[in-house]
């Protein structure tokens, strides 16, 4: 089996320089990109995941398919280490060399008419500066930090995890996108806990409203009381009265 490839630091950044000179290959990746200036990659020691004909994006639904895309990708690439899956020319490979047809059908459906606005979106997908950008933005390490934060919070049912958390985008992006509460693994298991109730008894706790009044109200009670020092039923305690309190403060409107 061949091994994984990752781009140079020198090949990511003339690759990063060019995407305007792209443009047309980016929203139509029909093969590996035409790249012989670069030609400059490394090997690593784990094998290559042979995503590109595996990864899925419905046309009217792109999104339908990301947590069955995430548990394939974190699959594929379990001997990752976290740091490992920070390096942005591991991924920027595989975005451009692997799966550049999965990658912009699920970002890139509708070209700007604006140069610089096509090029932002081509960054924002195919290229990943910050871990930010790898948690929320790169077209496959987003789905590998997904699995790897479902597997960490519900190891048993890491699809039921991501069945609800990806439900609506405004709890994603409460959730993943805050450090303070993705990289907090035992919080987030609080919140899942709950919200797995919640989901399996009516599921009104995910009402836009509510579900950001409860997140807001957790912000404010976590400035007062460290909530990861509180032992664990205390800390059940409390994240449960915030979301029923979320709840009747939105039915009293």
């Amino acid at each position: 089996m061949s091994k994984l490839r990752y781009y140079t630091a020198d090949a990511l950044d003339k690759l990063r320089h060019s995407i305007a000179d792209r443009l047309d290959w980016y929203y139509s990746p029909v093969s590996e990109p035409d790249l012989p200036s670069l030609g400059a990659f490394r090997y690593s020691q784990l094998d290559a995941p042979m995503l590109a004909d595996r990864l899925v994006a419905d046309d009217k639904r792109p999104s339908a398919n990301d947590a069955d895309n995430a548990m394939l990708v974190y699959d594929a690439l379990r001997e990752l280490s976290p740091h490992q899956a920070s390096i942005e020319r591991m991924w920027v490979h595989l975005c451009h060399c692997d799966c550049p047809q999965y990658v912009a059908s699920r970002w890139l459906n509708k070209r700007p008419e604006k140069e610089e606005d096509a090029v932002r979106e081509v960054q924002n997908h195919f290229f990943a500066m910050g871990n930010r950008a790898l948690i929320r933005d790169n077209g496959v390490s987003r789905l590998w930090w997904l699995g790897k934060i479902a597997h960490d919070v519900d190891p048993d049912c890491p699809r039921d995890f991501l069945t609800i958390l990806l439900h609506r985008q405004d709890v994603r992006s409460a959730l993943i996108e805050r450090p303070s509460v993705s990289m907090n693994r035992r919080l987030l298991r609080g919140i899942y806990a709950v919200m797995r109730e919640y989901w399996i008894n009516g599921g009104n706790l995910f009402e836009r409203e509510i579900f950001r009044s409860w997140m807001v109200a957790l912000n404010r009670r976590g400035g007062i009381v460290l909530l990861d020092a509180l032992p664990d039923a205390e800390l059940g305690k409390l994240l449960r009265e915030e979301a029923h309190q979320a709840i009747n403060l939105s039915a009293a409107r």
